[in-house]
């Protein structure tokens, strides 16, 4: 039995083989390999990476390292008035430059006895951004304070 479904299996192999002569069968793999006979690999990295695609024009190619400077620093300042409480000034210490009571109490006294303190050292746009909050909220609560940045001369404290 198994020799009938064999020679079975067979009679219809060659029927469709037959079949098969009649319609056009495309055949890539004798395109394919006449393709890849035509490129040529090469690989990214290693010790064969010298293409004829990549010529150098016999220059030394280093990476460039880009020249980073820091920002200029400026110093927020606050100046003394005689209108605005001395609570108030602790409270946006406080709240704007993130000081602690004691560090805030003294920054607030050195605005009472010297005319202005400087609340901190910051690049330019967020020193100009402190400055400005600190003057909306003065202006919000009432209170004549008023806060500056400045161009700070020592670039080294931060």
């Amino acid at each position: 039995m198994r020799r009938a479904l064999l020679f079975r299996g067979r009679k219809n192999l060659q029927k469709l083989r037959e079949r098969g002569s009649k319609r056009r069968r495309l055949d890539y793999t004798k395109a394919m390999s006449q393709s890849g006979r035509n490129t040529a690999f090469y690989p990214l990295c290693g010790p064969d990476t010298d293409r004829p695609d990549q010529d150098d024009g016999d220059l030394a190619v280093a990476p460039a390292k880009p020249q980073l400077k820091r920002p200029p620093l400026y110093r927020v300042v606050l100046l003394n008035d005689d209108y605005t409480p001395m609570e108030f000034v602790v409270q946006v210490l406080e709240q704007f430059f993130g000081m602690n009571r004691e560090k805030a109490t003294q920054v607030m006294l050195a605005v009472h006895t010297q005319g202005k303190g400087v609340c901190g050292i910051y690049p330019q746009d967020i020193a100009e951004t402190k400055a400005s909050q600190v003057n909306q909220s003065a202006r919000d609560s009432g209170h004549p304070l008023l806060c500056e940045a400045e161009p700070s001369s020592d670039d080294d404290e931060d």
